[in-house]
């Protein structure tokens, strides 16, 4: 009997700390204003690449530099059977002096399809500084 009873102790303390933390204090400082968040200068470009057995990867980059990337995408709605999509990931997106952009990869179960088919890597980027 004591140990149903220490439980029920137990849960007791949870739910009173839980709610103790549950409630509002006074507001922080504000913080900084971030960098101006003008949306007209988010734009996306698209590799458009026709692949096949010799080459299953198609990259796209941002237009400079200085532009910050926002997110990247692959695709290709026809793809051959036995082919998967095996990479989809970022490129340069640490080295500030390269154009950043995104690179897909695919890869077959096993052997290669001899087809074309049509990929895209995509990717959407904040221009900084200028117009795309």
């Amino acid at each position: 009997m004591h140990r149903h009873h220490a439980h029920r102790g137990v849960a007791l303390a949870l739910a009173i700390s839980a709610a103790a933390c549950g409630g509002t204090g006074p507001e922080g400082p504000q913080g900084p204003p971030g960098p101006p968040a003008d949306r007209t200068k988010l734009y996306c470009r698209s590799s458009g690449a026709i692949l096949n057995a010799s080459n299953l990867t198609t990259s796209i980059t941002c237009d400079a530099t200085s532009d910050i990337p926002w997110q990247g995408a692959c695709e290709a709605p026809e793809l051959p059977s036995g082919l998967y999509l095996a990479r989809s990931e970022p490129l340069n997106w640490s080295d500030l002096n390269a154009l950043p952009g995104w690179t897909c990869t695919w890869a077959a179960f096993g052997a290669v399809p001899d087809q074309n088919f049509g990929a895209n890597a995509e990717i959407c980027c904040f221009a900084i500084g200028h117009n795309p």
